[in-house]
């Protein structure tokens, strides 16, 4: 996927993460996790929902998982991936 798909990744997935969670830090680094900006379990079900919906990929239960949702930067992966598979 190119750098500018990539790029547009992750500003829909700020724009929706700083409009939805209000203790969202918009600046801080793209490995913090979620947990960190008061995402919680059902923060994380507002995740997917948005994935799903705004990027049109199916997610598995099984692909609910820290290494895929826990960050920014895991999340803008696990789209790219998704796009690209």
């Amino acid at each position: 996927m190119p750098a500018s798909n990539r790029t547009e990744i992750r500003e829909q997935l700020l724009k929706f993460l700083i409009e939805t969670f209000p203790l969202f830090i918009a600046d801080a680094p793209d490995d913090l996790p979620v947990a960190d900006h008061g995402v919680d379990s059902l923060g994380l079900t507002n995740i997917v929902l948005f994935l799903e919906q705004h990027f049109q990929i199916g997610i598995d239960d099984s692909e609910i998982t820290r290494a895929n949702l826990g960050t920014v930067k895991t999340l803008v992966d696990f789209v790219e991936r998704k796009i690209n598979s």
